[in-house]
């Protein structure tokens, strides 16, 4: 079973490596309509990480429950207008993969299914390395009067 979920994270970080770097370059980002601010974009980061942290712990103390509850939490704060700081293809992709593999965590506690579970949150924690390097190799986006970098 050990070797299966390896193998799987292995494939899945493989098709998500081919997507990003298959497809062709896109252009300078376009802004999006409204700037959110720095403060509101690290708050929404910093929920992000205590809930997937909290995601986490739940999966390797096998209650389901918790883990489910904690991804529909990811959820919401996926769904924040300060979310979106770029409006491009990859961008987009990868929100999109974030939100598959949420409602993929949600809809295997309820099913009982630790194995899917945990692989989802394999898929979905891939998925937020690629985003962030993907923004951090745009180079400095302007938030109002601040820089994220």
């Amino acid at each position: 079973m050990a070797k299966r979920m390896c193998c799987l994270a292995v494939i899945t970080a493989i098709v998500a490596g081919w997507a990003m770097f298959g497809q062709a370059r896109e252009q300078a980002p376009k802004p999006v309509e409204k700037k959110p601010d720095k403060a509101k974009v690290k708050e929404l980061m910093t929920r992000k990480l205590e809930h997937s942290q909290k995601l986490f712990a739940a999966l390797v103390m096998n209650d389901l429950v918790k883990a489910g509850k904690e991804a529909e939490e990811l959820m919401r704060v996926r769904k924040e207008a300060a979310w979106a700081i770029v409006k491009t293809d990859t961008y987009q992709m990868w929100s999109k993969e974030f939100d598959l593999s949420a409602e993929q965590i949600i809809k295997a506690t309820k099913e009982k299914n630790y194995d899917a579970a945990k692989l989802r949150y394999l898929e979905l924690t891939t998925a937020c390395f690629h985003c962030h390097a993907y923004v951090r190799d745009l180079g400095d986006i302007k938030l109002e009067d601040s820089e994220i970098k």
